[in-house]
């Protein structure tokens, strides 16, 4: 059981130690929120048949085709509230965060080829960027008088190590089978050698808390970063009956965490920071097409090729210690820090499906929903920079990920030729195996979904539109490997977003 919390959730920062966080996000990199502007967001991002707005090239490439005049959009996030209460072991605390932020800005530029008659009607291209996911996010709990110590995982960790390994003229730090924190509390002496080469063992560990002493215990995670889309999309119409539409997408990532452990008991305190920073950059093709058997009924389907993504990961540790009725050598501050390390591989994101429907009723408004098919068992890591192949790690996905089904209503209503009105709802599948290895994991009970409603407004040329949406999701995680007891995350995120639209 330990062996399996330490692979699924690598909370602890295991630096050097394992590539369990690689596993982690892979699932936060492949993970996409649509919705770049406010129309699609207030209809739930259900537009893979309607077309017509620029977030649709980023889901349904065919909806460029719908264009009959060129426009130009930009889309502010205006609001981002992000609440996150956290539950462990019976104590809840809150965190919050804001974020405002461009999420759209596009150009499509729409090419009659004839005014009537059959045949191809137009030939229409697209250019700018969505905003497929916002990684802003703080996350804080911890436990006054828990049983449970980081040294002792720290301990557990390091079982196995000779203890001489450990001495800076070893480089330590450049010994993949040294986890970095092994190094940073030894040098704090928050563990000791408790079984000199173990019956051949290697040396055996210890925390420097006595038996059933109780910690105090905060943990503060602090994430931030995105994932862009830069897309070059065409679009034919044909005969306003069938559309077929390709996006060339380029995916620009940027992921940064840093988690703040501290822990104080009778034996002192200790601080623990580390640091882990992700960018990259990858690539990916969607094919879209949108047909309209009677003028009122659009149906729609796309595909999209996983993103191939080369990616750069950068991590460092710190800790600091001040301790007491320990041992003269370790009475007293200590500190130790990591060099900066950095690993350089290749990730690649599942294959999306998507089916798409839409009813417009006249010029007085329309419903939609999509569907999407992701496998996330089928995302793989590869070619680590020192070689590396990532079999284990790419075993762990297929192990612990599984297919979902999400879905998207959307509804418009027109009371005027000028007023839109709209609403709709996103449901996320549980990308989690509800059992791993005849084990139930916490996860079986992930849920997330939003809720949304918009405005628009049009005048002339120029069209406004505003929406609000409001988004639930639960998950779990573990904050080290040696207490089964998962931290429950409740996330609301409250979301105002703003779309100024200019026809030429």
């Amino acid at each position: 059981m330990k062996k399996l919390i330490l692979t699924l959730f690598a909370t602890a920062g295991l630096l050097s130690l394992s590539f369990g966080q690689y596993v982690d996000q892979t699932l936060i990199f492949s993970q996409q929120n649509y919705g770049s502007t406010a129309r699609s967001k207030a209809m739930g991002n259900a537009i893979g048949a309607v077309g017509g707005d620029f977030s649709s090239l980023s889901i349904n490439p065919a909806g460029i085709g719908i264009y009959l005049r060129s426009e130009v959009t930009g889309t502010l996030n205006l609001m981002g509230k992000y609440n996150t209460e956290s539950t462990y072991r019976g104590q809840i605390t809150d965190d919050q965060s804001n974020n405002f932020s461009f999420r759209n800005f596009g150009y499509v530029l729409a090419t009659p080829v004839q005014s009537g008659g059959s045949g191809l009607v137009s030939f229409n291209f697209g250019i700018g960027f969505n905003k497929l996911n916002n990684f802003n996010q703080t996350i804080s709990f911890g436990k006054i008088g828990s049983p449970y110590s980081r040294t002792d995982a720290f301990a557990l960790n390091s079982n196995g190590i000779n203890s001489n390994n450990l001495l800076d003229e070893n480089n330590p730090y450049d010994n993949r089978a040294i986890p970095w924190e092994t190094k940073l509390a030894w040098e704090n002496y928050l563990i000791d050698v408790s079984n000199p080469d173990a019956n051949g063992m290697g040396d055996q560990y210890q925390s420097i808390l006595l038996q059933n002493e109780l910690v105090d215990q905060k943990m503060t995670i602090n994430r931030e970063g995105y994932l862009n889309e830069y897309v070059a999309s065409f679009g034919a119409n044909f005969n306003h009956q069938l559309y077929l539409g390709a996006t060339i997408g380029m995916q620009d990532l940027y992921y940064n965490e840093s988690k703040t452990y501290s822990e104080d008991g009778e034996f002192g305190y200790f601080d623990y920071y580390n640091s882990d920073r992700t960018r990259g950059f990858g690539y990916n093709l969607k094919l879209g097409i949108i047909y309209r058997p009677i003028s009122a009924l659009r149906l729609g389907a796309a595909i999209h090729t996983p993103t191939f993504f080369d990616l750069k990961n950068e991590f460092s540790g710190l800790m600091s210690s001040n301790l007491q009725n320990v041992s003269t050598a370790a009475n007293g501050p200590h500190s130790a820090e990591t060099k900066l390390g950095d690993y350089q591989y290749k990730m690649e994101t599942p294959t999306r499906a998507i089916g798409s429907f839409a009813y417009q009723f006249g010029k007085k408004g329309m419903i939609s929903f999509d569907y999407e098919y992701v496998d996330y068992s089928k995302m793989k890591l590869r070619n680590g920079g020192d070689g590396y192949n990532f079999s284990t790690e790419n075993t762990d996905i297929k192990t612990i990920y599984q297919s979902v089904s999400n879905l998207r209503f959307g509804a418009e209503f027109k009371p005027t030729d000028a007023l839109s009105l709209r609403g709709g709802y996103e449901l996320f599948g549980n990308p989690y195996k509800t059992t791993i290895n005849n084990l139930s994991q916490p996860n079986k009970d992930f849920s997330y979904n939003t809720i949304n409603a918009g405005i628009g407004y049009r005048i002339n040329n120029v069209s406004f539109d505003i929406s609000y949406s409001l988004g639930s999701k639960t998950d779990y995680n573990y904050m080290d490997n040696i207490d089964g007891e998962p931290v429950k995350y409740n996330t609301k995120n409250n979301e105002v977003v703003f779309t100024l639209g200019i026809k030429l």
